[in-house]
C-alpha cells in the first residue's frame, strides 16, 4: 500500500511539470511540432515536438490533451495547493486501493445488459430484433434516437425519427454499438462543479473510443469488435468513477481539488477500474483481461486496439474543439505503431466524419 501511495505521489510531481507545459501561456511562443503538419490556423494550440520512435508520447500528448479539456475548472474555482494536493492524493489512492470491488459496490449493471450480450453474440441475430431490446424500455428508446442523430453516427441530414429508421440507416454493427452506448451512459452521468466540462467531455470519448475500438480490432488487430466495443465504453466509465472518488473525498476534506490532481489519478487508475467494472459486470472475459495488459503497457490485440481508440478518440475530441488541427492529429496518430496508415486513414474518416466542426475551415473542407 505504502509504495501505491508513493508511487503516486511521484507520478503527481511529473504530472504537474507536464501540465504545465501544455497549459502554457499563450505569449510563451509555439511549441514546435513535425515537419509539415503545422497547421494554417496559428490560433490553435501546438502539441509537442516528437520523433519517429516517439509512439509513447504521441499517445501520451493526447491523453494530456484530452484533460486539459475535460478538467477546465468551473469560474470561480478554488485553486488548491501543493499540500492539499498531496494529501488528497494519498486520500483518494487509499479508498481507491480499499474499495469493495464487487457488483453490489459498482454502478448497477443495466438491466438489459445480459439479453443485449447474448444477441450480439448470434451471428443469426439482426438488427432489428437487437432494436426491439431497446424498444422494451421507453427511455432507452429515447437514448437511442438521441445518440443516433449525435454528429458521431448520424448519417444523414434528416433526423432519425424511429427505431425502424435508426436500423436502417446505422446497420447491423452500428445498432450494436449505439445500444451498448445507451445502456452505459445513464451510469456515467456525472456533475462537477469544479470540472463542468468533464461529464460530456468523458462520455463523448467513451462513445468515439468503442467506435474506434471496434473497427481498429476487425481490420488491423482481427480481434472481436463487439469486445474491442465494450472495452472503449468501460474505460469511460472507469474515468467516471476515479472522479466521483475523488470529488466524494475532496468534498469531506473541504479541499477543492486541482486539474493536475485529477489527471494524474486518472492516469493511474482509469483502467484498473475499468477492469474491475468488466469483471463485476461479467462482460466478456476478453474485455477483463485486455484492460489489464493495457494498463500494464503490455500485448495482446484487444489491448492495442484500446491503447489506439484512447488516442484517436482523444485526438477526435482535441479537434473538435479546436484544440489542434485535423494534419496534426493524423500527424501524432500516425506515431502510434501497429496500424498501417491506410487503416489510420479509413478509422479517422469514420471516427472525425464530416459533420465535426474544426477551428480549421480549409482543412474541414478537405476531409
Amino acid at each position: 500500500m505504502m509504495a501505491i501511495l508513493a508511487g503516486a505521489a511521484g507520478v503527481l510531481v511529473v504530472a504537474f511539470l507536464g501540465w504545465g507545459l501544455y497549459r502554457r501561456p499563450a505569449g510563451a511562443g509555439a511549441v514546435p511540432v513535425p515537419e509539415g503538419t503545422r497547421s494554417r490556423s496559428r490560433a490553435q494550440p501546438q502539441p509537442p515536438a516528437l520523433t519517429e520512435s516517439s509512439g509513447a508520447e504521441a499517445g501520451e500528448v493526447l491523453q494530456a490533451g484530452l484533460h486539459a479539456l475535460a478538467l477546465l475548472p468551473g469560474i470561480g474555482s478554488a485553486q488548491a495547493t501543493g499540500a492539499q494536493d498531496a494529501t488528497l492524493l494519498a486520500a483518494v489512492a487509499a479508498a481507491l486501493e480499499a474499495q469493495d470491488w464487487s457488483a453490489r459496490h459498482l454502478p448497477r449493471r443495466p438491466q438489459l445488459l445480459p439479453q443485449l450480450i447474448q444477441t450480439v453474440n448470434d451471428s443469426d441475430a439482426s438488427a432489428r430484433s437487437m432494436a426491439s431490446i431497446i424498444g422494451q424500455d421507453a427511455v432507452l428508446t429515447g437514448n437511442l434516437l438521441r445518440i443516433a442523430n449525435s454528429p458521431v453516427y448520424r448519417l444523414q441530414a434528416k433526423p432519425v425519427d424511429s427505431l425502424q429508421r435508426a436500423v436502417t440507416l446505422v446497420g447491423t454493427e452500428g445498432i450494436r454499438q449505439i445500444i451498448s452506448a445507451v445502456l452505459v451512459q445513464p451510469v456515467m452521468q456525472l456533475h462537477s462543479d469544479a470540472f463542468p466540462q468533464f461529464g460530456t467531455v468523458v462520455w463523448e470519448h467513451a462513445l468515439l473510443a468503442s467506435r474506434a475500438a471496434a473497427d481498429h480490432a476487425r481490420l488491423v488487430t482481427h480481434e472481436d469488435g463487439f469486445a474491442a466495443q465494450w472495452m472503449g465504453l468501460t474505460q469511460g466509465l472507469g474515468a467516471a468513477l476515479v472522479m466521483r472518488h475523488l470529488l466524494d473525498v475532496a468534498r469531506e476534506q473541504g479541499v477543492p481539488p486541482s486539474p493536475q490532481l485529477a489527471s494524474t489519478l486518472l492516469d493511474a487508475w482509469t483502467l484498473p477500474v475499468a477492469s474491475r467494472i468488466a469483471a463485476a459486470w461479467e462482460l466478456p472475459p476478453s474485455v477483463h483481461q485486455a484492460l489489464l495488459r493495457d494498463a500494464d503497457a503490455t500485448g495482446g490485440g484487444l489491448a492495442a486496439s484500446l491503447r489506439f481508440a484512447r488516442a484517436g478518440a482523444s485526438a477526435s475530441l482535441l479537434c473538435r474543439h479546436g484544440r489542434i488541427s485535423q494534419a496534426q492529429a493524423l500527424a501524432l496518430l500516425e506515431q502510434l505503431q501497429g496500424t498501417p496508415a491506410h487503416a489510420l486513414q479509413w478509422i479517422w474518416r469514420r471516427l472525425h466524419g464530416r459533420a465535426v466542426e474544426t477551428l480549421d475551415a480549409d482543412e474541414s473542407a478537405e476531409a
